[in-house]
């Protein structure tokens, strides 16, 4: 059923009034205030040659066709048009509360259900020295390099960064994270370290696969990414890991994974090499998993070049994702494979008009999503 326009500003409008609220004691003590936003209104459609037999929820079962735009949210696309899988906002409020104490508090409301009102960021930061910043409370979680501004889509020139990348069932963490940057001759150098847990209710990522809701839980998460920029080139590296457990929410029976185990280890690597060549936008980044737990194992990874004319931005893509099990009798593995051309207009300063068409392939020995090809267009924002 399609999202009725009027649904979709009351979520966003309580997400303006919960921030405020958050907000409203900072003014007093802070020495500098300041509230920013972004937003993304997208419509999109799926057509293609049917598939009944996917993997997916009920709920996603009765189209021909489906392509998941947003696995971390549960956003996924299928023959009737609809603005909810992807359109969201988020305001986000900064309190300098001295020359070294600041606080940051960010909430996103998106058309999906029960996903009205999202607190993505809630952390304070101490400036310890110059190179070094402690943060400590709750962020997005860094795996790869458009993680901690996925939901800003005036940042980037496609619609979304590539679904076979950036598909986990974790988005944040709670916990603290230390950082370091410095330049050294021509080059400019950032590390993280991170470390914290979190515990994801009724988890939307799993709405995708089961019918049954469930609460997925990362602990002992542990990070580094390091980053280094010269010029027109930037290239980031990461590793993370946790462990996973999940749980029955309506029964809170803690579930068996494949492996025969409760909670199990996982690993996340990835490697993102861009460059702003002229009127070049070159974008590539390659990644593994290793879920062997859960029944598989991944690498993936997405290569974009996009070229500036005037206004106008004309990007051409390609991605893959696929999967080794350790359990062939039991887990079937998925393989996805996906091209896009996107066409991005700068409409006005701080607001920019795109046009996307994707081609899904589901190369699996059973489908999990299946084929498809997905029509959307988006107006992404920020002030």
């Amino acid at each position: 059923m399609q999202p009725r326009p009027q649904a979709i500003s009351s979520t966003m409008v309580r997400g303006f009034a919960l921030l405020a609220v958050a907000l409203a004691g900072l003014p007093a003590q802070a020495q500098e205030f300041s509230v920013s936003g972004f937003g993304t209104l997208a419509l999109g459609q799926t057509s293609g040659a049917c598939e009944t037999n996917a993997a997916m929820a009920s709920a996603f079962n009765g189209p021909c066709t489906r392509a998941i735009a947003d696995w971390g949210h549960g956003g996924a696309y299928t023959t009737s048009l609809s603005g909810k899988p992807e359109s969201r906002l988020g305001v986000q409020g900064q309190a300098k509360l001295s020359s070294d104490w600041s606080a940051t508090v960010q909430i996103t409301s998106r058309a999906l259900d029960e996903q009205h009102l999202n607190l993505e960021w809630a952390y304070l930061s101490y400036k310890i020295n110059p190179d070094w910043t402690l943060q400590l409370g709750r962020k997005r979680l860094p795996l790869y390099y458009y993680s901690d501004f996925q939901d800003i889509g005036y940042a980037y020139n496609t619609i979304r960064p590539s679904p076979d990348v950036y598909g986990w069932d974790v988005v944040n963490y709670n916990g603290a994270s230390l950082s370091w940057v410095k330049d050294v001759g021509d080059w400019s150098l950032r590390s993280e370290f991170l470390f914290g847990t979190e515990n994801s209710r009724k988890n939307p990522y799993s709405r995708l696969v089961s019918d049954d809701p469930v609460d997925i839980k990362w602990s002992g998460i542990a990070g580094v990414a390091f980053e280094f920029s010269r010029e027109w080139f930037t290239g980031r590296l990461s590793y993370t890991r946790s462990r996973f457990q999940q749980t029955d929410h309506d029964s809170g029976v803690v579930q068996t994974l494949l492996s025969g185990k409760t909670r199990v280890n996982q690993s996340f690597l990835g490697l993102a090499l861009n460059g702003d060549i002229g009127n070049w936008v070159l974008r590539s980044e390659f990644g593994s998993s290793d879920r062997a737990g859960l029944g598989y194992k991944a690498s993936f990874y997405l290569l974009t070049a996009g070229y500036r004319l005037g206004g106008f931005t004309l990007t051409g893509g390609a991605s893959e994702y696929r999967e080794t099990t350790p359990y062939p009798a039991d887990y079937e593995p998925v393989r996805d494979r996906g091209v896009l051309l996107a066409l991005r207009y700068e409409l006005h300063k701080g607001g920019a008009l795109k046009l996307q068409f994707d081609k899904v392939s589901d190369r699996g020995a059973a489908p999990f999503a299946g084929s498809a090809k997905l029509i959307s267009a988006s107006y992404d924002f920020v002030f």
